[in-house]
């Protein structure tokens, strides 16, 4: 039979439940990746990485190639997620312009990326009108085609030509990706060891301040160790790599909240993923994207680009 007082203290019990910190519910609610998944993503990582670095280090054709498909891939990405919001961009004509776009940055013209866009902005609202003769629809559809150019191919293009750049272009690049791959894996390790206290919850509820600390520490430390051995490193390139494992992290965040606008789990497309186990490409790339851009109008001060 079931008492005032143990009715009393049932209650009791759940109003303590439902008043715990957030900090509380984060770590007892927080999914646990199975083993099966981890070690999938282990062995990804593994398998991609040597890939990676041949091709950043050969530079030339070989990372243009590895370039456009993955940033193929991504735009295909974007605009997929966009169709889940009834206004999708162009795919035919985004993913066209993006490869046109970085073509002009391995080639180094700057008028192929400037008539790629003015011509891809022209004909999709054409299109889009002709369509649905509705002017506000089209200029969001054209606007929406335009936004993946600019957030996935016009980074590509910079991620090239930070290669490019001479004598030091190749040192630059490993910055940049150790920069963004030291924030990014020690941010996971770091928040699933210590992680309490949410970053951003209403954007990426697994994401823990702790976790951003030890990425930020990671990502400076492993950045300044490659411009320290190619003698890089000064007091302007220092504070470059101060921001750029903050900068890593608002553009997790960024795709985080451009995912849940479209309200979509992940990237990815359906049997187009390269990387088993870690989602769409996009949610490898986010982090870089921005830094990228970061890295790229840093060296454009100093000349050392071309635009």
């Amino acid at each position: 039979m079931t008492t005032a007082t143990d009715s009393k203290r049932s209650t009791d019990t759940a109003a303590h439940t439902d008043e715990q910190p957030p900090a509380q519910h984060l770590a007892k609610n927080r999914p646990h990746r199975s083993l099966s998944n981890l070690t999938l993503r282990t062995v990804t990582i593994f398998a991609v990485l040597p890939g990676i670095l041949f091709v950043t280090f050969a530079g030339g054709w070989w990372l243009t190639i590895a370039a456009l498909f993955l940033m193929g891939i991504g735009t295909i990405e974007f605009y997929h997620m966009e169709q889940q919001r009834g206004l999708p961009g162009n795919t035919l004509l985004g993913l066209a312009t993006s490869i046109a776009v970085m073509l002009a940055f391995h080639f180094q013209e700057r008028t192929i990326w400037i008539s790629a866009v003015v011509l891809i902005t022209i004909i999709s609202f054409l299109l889009e009108m002709n369509r649905s003769h509705n002017l506000q629809r089209s200029v969001l559809r054209t606007a929406t085609t335009l936004f993946g150019i600019l957030y996935i191919a016009f980074p590509g293009g910079f991620f090239l030509a930070i290669r490019n750049s001479q004598p030091d272009g190749l040192q630059w690049l490993y910055a940049l990706l150790f920069a963004t791959w030291g924030t990014d894996v020690f941010a996971y390790v770091g928040g699933r060891a210590f992680g309490k206290t949410p970053l951003a919850p209403h954007l990426s509820p697994n994401k823990t301040v702790e976790g951003a600390l030890s990425g930020v520490i990671a990502g400076i430390f492993f950045a300044s160790l490659v411009l320290i051995q190619a003698m890089l490193l000064t007091p302007a390139s220092f504070i470059l790599l101060l921001i750029a494992p903050f900068v890593a992290i608002a553009g997790d965040l960024f795709e985080s909240a451009i995912k849940r606008f479209f309200g979509v789990k992940d990237s990815g497309v359906p049997g187009l993923n390269p990387f088993p186990g870690h989602g769409g490409v996009l949610d490898r790339i986010d982090a870089m994207l921005l830094v990228t851009i970061l890295f790229y109008g840093y060296l454009l001060l100093q000349g050392a680009v071309w635009i």
